[in-house]
């Protein structure tokens, strides 16, 4: 992802993986009038004629209710701008308000498949507004898309891969990814869910988290089944006893669940139980590896190191039949789409993107796309080996809240006044969440991966947040 001139231009590309041939991927991608099949962040396209050739006009169908609509009763058509079969790349373009935006993708051969890109431009002085309102929207969940694309070609997609992967908690930020990328390279997915979703592109089991049901026939396969917990209750919110309570629950309830599904289930392959570096706390700079022991003292924050500390437990003394057993304690996720990058950005352009507290706090961090290669490898998919155990998901650089908070005013190109302790606590308050989240940090490495071999790909914090 890149950014260019914030203000008159502005680009972000989002690129997939796919275990299929280049041909038939772009036999898909290429055709404009099937983009809404698999791109569901907008309607898709109106092609006026066949042949979709340069110069043909096209309508673009954009997404919301109020813009979208909008959109299409006063917009001009657009058009293929660009096509080239040999590269696989097509091109459209629609005029905006004294400017253009531009939508493009491309199919490279990668690693005996194909990597797809799609590329949003925005040129002239309208370029921060439709930034917001239409440009990220049409990134949204462009993994997922990827994984409706492959669906469509699965038939004669390659590399399949004789594996099941059940994931619990399989329609937040990083199950959804996780869904899309091993989708994508072949591999059956299930997704236990409260909700499930309409084109969602693997195979969903209602589940409550509590009872034992139907959602059990996911782990029965004739493949090697690998399980993944990610389950639990949305963490940002109000620290009172009554929502660490439900926070603890959830995540110790669903474990134990899921337990006893397993049991009777033939032997897993893989367990990966989800945790998170928060259960250090407000850890100061102690420098936390996965041989640190767990605060019990004024560092160890109920809502935090007393709800992964009870999900830990819950997987520990559980009686899993599993050949690898993993404890995955993860870090801040960091991508474009991140939910916590929401708030962050709102206050750098809003011009209180200045450090938060006293700006000394530790950020520890992982980028999307290192977190994904990760868990591939704790599966088994790639190199190198993980030994199974604890595992701590985390950048090698940490940062400082104030070094976080002035990459991010770099990105956006504005200045940003310091936030202290209360103006986060107030916004907190308004909007239900937890002020801790911020105002305190951990500084967490992982000595497992380092020996391990493991190599981080995204070590920019600016590079892998830019959108």
């Amino acid at each position: 992802m890149s950014t260019q001139n914030k203000f008159t231009h502005w680009q972000r590309t989002e690129s997939q993986f796919l275990a299929a041939d280049p041909k038939a991927v772009y036999s898909i991608v290429g055709n404009l009038s099937q983009t809404g099949e698999w791109m569901k962040s907008f309607d898709g396209f109106v092609v006026h004629d066949d042949q979709r050739g340069v110069g043909t006009k096209v309508d673009l169908l954009p997404p919301g209710k109020l813009f979208g609509a909008l959109h299409r009763n006063t917009a001009p058509s657009g058009s293929i701008t660009r096509r080239n079969q040999a590269t696989r790349m097509v091109e459209f373009t629609q005029p905006q308000p004294a400017g253009e935006m531009v939508l493009r993708w491309q199919v490279d051969e990668h690693q005996q498949g194909s990597l797809l890109h799609f590329t949003v431009e925005l040129h002239g002085p309208g370029t921060a507004a439709f930034k917001f309102t239409v440009a990220n929207a049409l990134c949204k969940d462009f993994a997922l898309a990827a994984a409706r694309l492959y669906k469509i070609i699965a038939p004669t997609a390659h590399h399949k891969r004789d594996a099941h992967v059940v994931i619990s908690g399989g329609r937040g930020f990083l199950g959804r990814n996780l869904v899309a990328d091993l989708v994508c390279r072949g591999i059956s997915v299930a997704v236990l869910t409260r909700s499930p979703e309409t084109d969602f592109p693997a195979e969903q089991f209602s589940w409550d988290g509590v009872h034992q049901g139907p959602w059990a026939s996911a782990l029965a396969s004739e493949h090697p089944v690998h399980l993944i917990n990610l389950a639990g209750e949305r963490v940002d919110k109000r620290n009172t006893p009554e929502n660490i309570a439900a926070l603890t629950d959830s995540r110790v309830t669903s474990t134990q669940t899921l337990a006893e599904a397993a049991a009777g289930a033939p032997q897993l392959a893989t367990w990966i139980q989800a945790s998170t570096t928060a259960i250090f706390g407000d850890a100061g700079d102690a420098e936390l590896t996965e041989s640190s022991p767990i605060p019990t003292d004024h560092r160890a924050l109920p809502e935090m190191t007393g709800v992964a500390a009870a999900w830990e437990q819950a997987f520990t003394e559980a009686e899993i039949n599993a050949a690898q057993r993993y404890l995955l304690r993860t870090s801040l996720v960091m991508h474009p789409d991140a939910p916590l990058l929401g708030p962050l950005n709102l206050l750098v352009n809003t011009g209180m993107g200045g450090a938060m507290g006293d700006g000394k706090q530790w950020f520890s961090w992982i980028g999307l796309e290192d977190w994904l290669r990760l868990v591939r490898c704790l599966l088994g998919f790639e190199e190198p080996k993980i030994p199974a155990g604890l595992v701590h998901a985390t950048s090698p650089n940490p940062l400082r809240n104030s070094e976080v908070m002035s990459a991010l005013r770099s990105i956006a190109g504005l200045p940003g006044l310091p936030t202290g302790s209360v103006l986060p606590k107030i916004g907190a308050a308004f909007m239900g969440s937890n002020a801790r989240v911020a105002l305190t940090g951990r500084k967490v490495t992982s000595q497992v991966l380092e020996q391990a071999g493991f190599e981080f790909h995204e070590v920019d914090f600016a590079s892998t947040v830019s959108s």
